[in-house]
């Protein structure tokens, strides 16, 4: 919390012109405060984070400030009231979103406009991104809309229809899915942006006027301005799972996340302050006085500034976070796991709905090995935005009936109940959401049937087959001493190497390549987050060899045989 100190020379910067102080590591303390002009909005930092930008919609104009020194550097004419802006990751240029004049104009950081401006209906506001690349998403309030941006090619691609006077959008990390509030009419429009539709349409509350995705994509935190709440959106399910009411202060406006995940933070527009959530405990830990009525952050790249423009009095604060807040979470110490120095991990190859009628490879067989193995943890395919309902479902009511679930008998019906007379952990570490399963079955079967395929779709086949040919009968494909060698994983990496040649990049998020880096990508976060701990790595045959090529060449784990544990 704010020293005494602190909060001193806080409240003497509110009625200063300018102002810098000695930051300390261990509060939240204003640095400095500068007068950028009439009614500042968006900011925006360059590359490097030594420059920012802020809308300074009042003067229709974007301040230029020099991050390092917290001093201006200089201003852009933009007429039209700006209410956003961003650097363009070209290291060059600007998008600003004019209020007024509508639409998104471009200028060199320079100051010279450059032309080419898209153009909306009056109401376009902050410019809210990146995700897949260079795309950002634009609300637009009066036209009840929000479209899609493309930076590097300077123009909208898509506009999906929004609840009444959409306020700011956010996006989940992958680019699948899109949340806007409607202020009017107390309503979050969930848009599926792999599949160009809008999903579903969501009451709650009172002016909702803006939010973040969450880190992990599970949870959407939507701020109910006419309420003083956060209300958490489950990013599978679309409905509200909890909120957050206690040190939320009045008429909050927006909220923001640190780079690393671990901070929120909310501008409570009429208590004059920020309300700072620790993420993990979703529970605030600091309210910190800043001047009248802020009304848009930032924080810098770097993790250890937050930006504040305030309305009321025209003014930019910049708050110092604590050294402490600004680690990343999976580097934090993990408590040691008794009897371990060393983080083991084996990776289980599973067959799904054939586990059911195998006579080698069935649950039993299955059971038996994880007993004999004795995890702490259990990775499995599950992806982390369903887990919650999943885990609540079957501690609450003794059930299974999540439908993606239900087509691993491995998980329904044994390994979820396991957990609870084992006492291992389960982590969802699935990179499958269904939005990129919907985009990836329309995808194949273009690749099946339209004739624009046809050439590349004959050749992948002949190839196919010449492989397959090459190969023996082997062992039975359900034999899980089989399943576990070098032959099979051999031939798996064979046959879909193939399939990644000719349709990874078509089918797009959901291809070979890009499917098993999410799946790492968890397996990675389960590891970091379980220093010390026996891990089994639970996914489809396929993806073993794809999961052991990288754990093998990782230093800080051993990957175990699972043959040492598979039944006699």
């Amino acid at each position: 919390m704010l020293t005494r100190a602190g909060r001193w020379f806080a409240s003497l910067c509110l009625f200063a012109t300018a102002c810098v102080s000695g930051t300390s590591s261990d509060d939240f303390v204003i640095v400095a405060q500068l007068d950028v002009g009439q009614n500042p909005h968006q900011i925006s930092f360059s590359e490097d984070g030594r420059t920012a930008y802020v809308a300074t919609a009042g003067e229709d104009r974007i301040t230029v400030v020099d991050a390092v020194r917290y001093e201006i550097a200089g201003t852009i004419p933009v007429p039209g009231t700006p209410l956003g802006v961003i650097a363009i990751p070209n290291g060059k240029d600007l998008a600003v979103a004019r209020f007024q004049a509508g639409g998104i104009a471009r200028y060199a950081r320079s100051g010279s406009p450059l032309g080419g401006d898209q153009g909306t209906s009056a109401g376009p506001s902050l410019i809210v991104g990146p995700f897949s690349g260079d795309h950002y998403l634009v609300s637009v309030e009066q036209a009840d809309s929000v479209h899609v941006f493309d930076a590097s090619a300077f123009t909208f691609v898509a506009s999906y229809p929004t609840g009444d006077r959409p306020f700011p959008a956010a996006a989940t990390s992958d680019g699948r899915l899109a949340f806007v509030p409607g202020y009017a009419d107390g309503t979050v429009t969930v848009i599926d942006l792999f599949n160009d539709r809008v999903l579903e349409t969501i009451s709650v509350g009172t002016n909702p006027s803006g939010g973040a995705v969450l880190p992990g994509d599970v949870d959407f935190a939507v701020v109910v301005r006419g309420e003083n709440r956060i209300a958490f959106i489950n990013t599978a399910s679309h409905r509200v799972v909890g909120e957050l009411t206690e040190g939320i202060g009045e008429s909050p406006f927006s909220l923001v996340v640190a780079p690393n995940g671990r901070l929120a933070f909310v501008n409570n527009t009429l208590s004059h302050d920020i309300s700072v959530i620790d993420l993990a405990e979703r529970r605030v830990i600091e309210r910190i006085p800043v001047p009248e009525m802020p009304i848009v952050m930032a924080v810098h790249p770097s993790g250890s500034e937050l930006w504040v423009s305030s309305e009321g009095v025209h003014r930019l604060t910049v708050i110092s976070i604590p050294e402490e807040w600004r680690d990343d979470p999976a580097n934090l110490p993990a408590p040691p796991t008794e009897g371990r120095d060393r983080t083991e991990v084996a990776v289980m190859g599973m067959i799904h709905s054939a586990h059911e009628s195998s006579e080698r490879w069935g649950l039993a067989q299955v059971e038996q090995t994880i007993r004999s193995f004795r995890p702490d943890v259990v990775c499995t395919e599950i992806a982390p935005d369903r887990w919650d309902r999943i885990d609540r479902d079957l501690r609450d009511r003794d059930a299974i009936e999540d439908p993606r679930v239900l087509r691993f008998p491995e998980y329904a019906d044994l390994i979820l109940r396991l957990s609870l007379s084992m006492g291992f952990t389960i982590e969802p570490c699935a990179g499958w959401t269904i939005e990129m399963s919907d985009l990836r079955s329309s995808r194949i079967g273009s690749f099946e049937r339209d004739a624009r395929w046809a050439a590349p779709r004959a050749e992948y086949a002949r190839r196919l087959s010449a492989l397959r040919a090459t190969y023996d009968a082997g062992p039975a494909a359900d034999d899980p001493a089989y399943i576990h060698s070098d032959a099979y994983d051999l031939r798996q990496r064979g046959e879909l190497a193939l399939y990644d040649e000719y349709q990874n990049d078509m089918i797009g998020p959901g291809g070979w390549t890009n499917i098993n880096v999410e799946h790492y990508r968890n397996v990675d976060l389960t590891i970091r987050r379980h220093r010390g701990a026996r891990i089994l790595v639970t996914f489809g045959g396929g993806h073993k060899y794809w999961l052991l090529e990288r754990l093998r060449a990782r230093d800080d784990i051993e990957v175990l045989d699972l043959r040492e544990f598979l039944p006699g």
